[in-house]
């Protein structure tokens, strides 16, 4: 089994091997959406890394002794072992040849668990992701680990418990060319509290000071029929987005509604004047009544 993949070289994407994140990307990438270039490492890369290093076990094991009262002490003793070990030298070889063939000066990495993104739960910001990696340096593979290794980060080990998901399970891994965005923002292609609108918030430079509740974003809602602005709250930093962007933005989070068949929660970013799309998922909360 070939454990490295390239995005675009995917035909029939399959989330228990790409995970939620990279099944989507592949998907896009198949719809002609225009997603920056990048490989997975797929989730059985995780599972034969455990069992090289004798770890498939123990951390079986302590998975299933993790509950409420535990789930910290337990989470950072599953952490700790995953980041001990030695990744494979096949894994490895294949990695550095497909970071050659990017030929990207920085890349980013992503987590992509295989319940990710799914209908059911969205783990959204509770994986590891990590930006501006130098392509040649040692902490591509590093990170790679602490990706793995985040599948047992507090906040997702709690939140699986809640949703009763098992806690070891795939994991794959998303390396991309970096994109140095001139603005990022999140669309949801139906607005949490009024369906027939489409809600966009956005903000200088990259998509996780959004997700990671950092900075209040720029807020825009558009009628989903007649892509009117029905309202624009500006943050407090003013961005410097043309009227005819954000309606090319609603369009493009539209299509992609229609090729998933649901409503989406859309990370995208823009840079040279271009709209790139860095993950689409399912929008898993109920609508306010």
């Amino acid at each position: 089994m070939t454990m490295v993949k390239f995005l675009d070289g995917i035909k029939e994407p399959k989330v228990s091997e790409l995970g939620g994140k990279g099944n989507s990307l592949a998907i896009l990438i198949n719809n002609g959406f225009n997603v920056p270039k990048g490989f997975v490492i797929i989730s059985e890369a995780f599972f034969e890394y455990l069992k090289q290093n004798n770890l498939m076990e123990k951390i079986e094991k302590l998975s299933f002794e993790i509950n409420e009262d535990n789930f910290q002490k337990k989470s950072k003793e599953i952490k700790n072992l995953v980041l001990s070990g030695k990744i494979p030298e096949k894994t490895v070889s294949k990695v550095k040849k497909n970071l050659n063939k990017l030929n990207a000066s920085f890349v980013s990495i992503r987590s992509s668990a295989v319940s990710e993104d799914s209908l059911k739960a969205s783990f959204a910001g509770m994986h590891d992701t990590f930006l501006n990696v130098k392509s040649n340096s040692d902490l591509v593979l590093k990170n790679v680990k602490k990706c793995w290794a985040s599948l047992f980060n507090e906040r997702a080990v709690i939140y699986k418990i809640k949703k009763r998901i098992t806690h070891l399970e795939g994991m794959a891994v998303i390396i991309q060319q970096m994109i140095y965005a001139d603005v990022s923002g999140i669309t949801f292609t139906v607005h949490p509290t009024n369906e027939k609108a489409i809600l966009i918030e956005l903000a200088s430079g990259s998509c996780d000071t959004i997700v990671s509740g950092k900075i209040i974003p720029e807020s825009i809602v558009i009628d989903r029929k007649s892509l009117l602005i029905l309202e624009r709250k500006l943050s407090e930093k003013k961005i410097s987005v043309l009227e005819d962007s954000i309606i090319e933005i609603a369009q493009i989070c539209l299509k992609i509604e229609n090729v998933f068949n649901s409503p989406q929660d859309i990370e995208w970013c823009i840079y040279n004047n271009r709209v790139w799309l860095l993950q689409s998922r399912q929008i898993t909360r109920k609508l306010i009544q």
